[in-house]
């Protein structure tokens, strides 16, 4: 089975043609994809395609694609995965799929609105369209910053030069030693302009909203100098805000209950 998956996603991994796109264009694209789905919901909810999309296959191949992708990507550990048209034009058909079932299901028969079924599904629906939508925004980036010497210069995972809006300066750099003689901490005082801060190992200094600062690598041997890891994700916390929704509508479900008149059922 770990071999078919792993050939599986070889192959996939072959076939990246379309280029993710970034900001604007992300943002354009994701307003013109909601445009036409809403657009199509008010003029075309008889059509085929959308009664297609609201039905039970749609539903069951978009959670069974899902489930597939994500048992790919956790037995192999490809997660250059989602960089392939495959996976983008799956994550718009899940997407699409949910909108329309948000769109069709939001009030009930009388009108009222269904407030577990928002939070449930609009919670999901953002947090996997932050995601995908701002995926391309992410970025994830090293620099090498020396004692007494600002620098302004950070490179890609891909090997590409990033100029940063402020500087870096490494003031010091301590380790600190457990009884068996190894090292059991490491501290890195670095100025941020003119903030001094500290790093620690899995203590990431937060710089901006979406942006944070690592602590990556060291020079032990004359601690001259360590690597610190830039993590730009800008759209996390929508992705954040949607978990939040859903395990609120999760926790409302669990309060009240499921409500037994099919008249008024709202999950």
């Amino acid at each position: 089975t770990t071999n078919f998956l792993a050939t599986l996603s070889r192959t996939l991994l072959r076939k990246v043609v379309l280029p993710v796109p970034a900001f604007p264009l992300n943002i354009i694209l994701l307003l013109l994809w909601s445009t036409v789905l809403y657009l199509l919901w008010r003029s075309r909810k008889n059509s085929r395609i959308i009664r297609f999309l609201l039905s039970p296959a749609a539903t069951y191949s978009s959670i069974g694609l899902f489930l597939v992708i994500c048992l790919v990507i956790g037995m192999t550990g490809r997660r250059e995965l989602t960089g392939t048209w495959p996976f983008a034009i799956f994550m718009l058909f899940f997407q699409t799929v949910l909108a329309l079932v948000v769109l069709r299901g939001w009030k009930r028969g009388d009108g009222r609105i269904r407030w577990r079924f928002l939070l449930l599904h609009i919670g999901l629906l953002t947090a996997v369209g932050f995601a995908y939508w701002g995926a391309p925004d992410s970025r994830t980036m090293r620099v090498q910053v020396y004692k007494g010497v600002p620098v302004s210069e950070a490179y890609t995972m891909e090997g590409k030069t990033v100029w940063l809006d402020y500087s870096l300066i490494l003031e010091d750099f301590t380790v600190s030693y457990g009884d068996d003689g190894q090292p059991s901490d490491y501290r890195a005082y670095v100025k941020v302009d003119d903030e001094a801060i500290e790093l620690r190992v899995n203590h990431p200094y937060s710089i901006r909203m979406g942006e944070d600062l690592y602590l990556s690598g060291y020079d032990l041997a004359d601690k001259r100098y360590c690597i610190l890891q830039i993590v730009h994700e800008p759209w996390r916390y929508g992705a954040f805000a949607g978990v939040l929704m859903m395990l609120l509508g999760a926790f409302l479900l669990f309060l009240q209950g499921p409500r037994r008149n099919s008249s008024s059922i709202d999950d």
